[in-house]
């Protein structure tokens, strides 16, 4: 599963290519719309989801603008 993960994580980044710095306020919005999203319950899934929800958000704030 591991392997998988480090797969998708490298082959995003080498989608993506090298994007320029996020800014600090995309992310902090980002990371708090993630948790207002999927707060609340702290399972294993909301928790591994939350985690998604920050790695795909994070990302788009760097290609984003």
């Amino acid at each position: 599963m591991k392997k998988t993960l480090l797969a998708g994580a490298l082959a995003l980044s080498a989608i993506v290519g090298s994007p320029r710095a996020a800014r600090a306020d995309c992310l902090i919005e980002s990371v708090d719309s993630c948790n207002q999203d999927f707060g609340g319950n702290s399972n294993y899934y909301t928790i591994s989801i939350r985690g998604w929800c920050y790695m795909v958000r994070a990302a788009m704030c760097s290609v984003g603008g």
